[in-house]
Formats: structure tokens, C-alpha cells, sequence
């Protein structure tokens, strides 16, 4: 049996596009946590870079950009303005010095405590008009997405050339 996806609205290409529906769906749902972000003094970019080292990552600058969703060159900065103000240290590789790893410091880490906290609540707030097995599903199909598209595997890899400093 096959299920075929409801019609919610009839009209533009965009109104049953994947693509589409999938960047909205994130725009809407991050929407109000980014704006609890900004009035705290956080960038949306900050918190992702803090997200992605808690509680105890220790990443490569590559492996952080990929699953940070930044280019290189901007994280570059970020991590400068970050480093600066104590939340993160950048650490060369006893094995090879062009590789630079980046873990929280314990103010990073406090900091990111805080918001992770936030980010949970907000969570909750969006999955709240749906049971726990329709919330755990959503969550299933967005990793099996991610997954078939080689996302969470090139993730993997770039996390496995992290050496523990």
C-alpha cells in the first residue's frame, strides 16, 4: 500500500515541493529560538558552532564548517571573534600541524549548558501539538533523509579525523 502525501494546497510549484517545505518548515520553527537568540546577545551562528562542540566535542575546523552548515572562511572568523572571548580554543594536531581542532572551554560549555536548555524548551514547544511516537518519527525521517542523501556519513568521516587532545 502505497500513501500518498496530503494536499494541504493546490497552486504554485512551492506549496508540495520537498525542498521547499523543508527550508520553511526550519525558517518558521527556528524563527522565535533565533530571536531568543539575538535578545540574549547570541548570533544564530555562535549558537550553532557551541551546539555542534557540546558537551565534549573536539572537532577539526573542516568537520565543524560541514556540520555547522558555514563555509570555512566565515567559521574561520567566528571562531577568531569566539576564541577571543573565551568560549572556544583552537588546538594544533600533536600529529600533524595543519590540522587545528576546536573544543569549548569551560566558559563555552556553561554558556552552551544555558542554551542548550533554551533550544530543548523550544523544542518542546513546536512538538507539543504532536504524540511522542509522531514527534520521534519526524526526527526518524529527517535522519533517514539525511542519511540516504550521504549527509550523516560524510559527517561521520569528517568527526572521525578528530584525534582526542
Amino acid at each position: 500500500m502505497t500513501v500518498e502525501p496530503k494536499k494541504y494546497a493546490e497552486g504554485s510549484f512551492t506549496d508540495d515541493y520537498l525542498l521547499f517545505l523543508l527550508a520553511q518548515a526550519s525558517a518558521v520553527a527556528s524563527e522565535a529560538f533565533h530571536a531568543e537568540l539575538r535578545n540574549s546577545g547570541l548570533r544564530v551562528s555562535t549558537w550553532r558552532i557551541l551546539a555542534s562542540l557540546y558537551p565534549e566535542e573536539v572537532l577539526t575546523v573542516g568537520a565543524l564548517a560541514q556540520t555547522c552548515l558555514l563555509k570555512q572562511p566565515t567559521l574561520t572568523r567566528a571562531l577568531d571573534r569566539m576564541e577571543r572571548d573565551g568560549l572556544l580554543k583552537r588546538v594544533h594536531s600533536t600529529k600533524d600541524r595543519r590540522s587545528v581542532f576546536v573544543k569549548l572551554t569551560p566558559q563555552g560549555h556553561e554558556l552552551t549548558q544555558e542554551k542548550v536548555h533554551m533550544a530543548k524548551s523550544h523544542e518542546r514547544r513546536i512538538l507539543s501539538g504532536f504524540t511522542k511516537p509522531q514527534a520521534a518519527e519526524i526526527k526518524n525521517v529527517l535522519h533517514s533523509l539525511l542519511d540516504r542523501l550521504g549527509h550523516r556519513k560524510k559527517l561521520t568521516e569528517k568527526r572521525a579525523e578528530t584525534d582526542p587532545l
